[in-house]
């Protein structure tokens, strides 16, 4: 099944593309680095859970890139599914195909 992406909105792609870029984060720490209202981000990542562009994380350890050791997630760890992943890894890449 293919993703909704003509519905999203610009703050959807905004965590969209920080989580492709810094990998797998909670709510609170994509709020403060977004700079979005942590209750509307909550309620976005849930909605992004739900059409199949994220997934939650599993586990109690996240291994993160920069971090000497495993973080101990005492939240809601969200990432991309494959199918949102390798798309905007190919929109992205076209992307900076264009501007060369």
């Amino acid at each position: 099944m293919a993703l909704p992406w003509g519905i999203l909105e610009e703050k959807d792609w905004l965590i969209l593309r920080d989580l492709y870029a810094l990998a797998p984060d909670c709510a609170k720490f994509l709020s403060r680095r977004l700079r979005l209202d942590l209750e509307e981000t909550m309620q976005r990542l849930r909605r992004l859970e739900n059409l199949g562009f994220l997934e939650r994380v599993k586990g109690r350890f996240l291994k993160k890139k920069g971090l000497r050791r495993p973080k101990h997630m005492n939240h809601t760890y969200y990432e991309l599914t494959r199918e949102a992943r390798l798309y905007l890894r190919q929109t992205l890449f076209e992307d900076r195909g264009g501007h060369s």
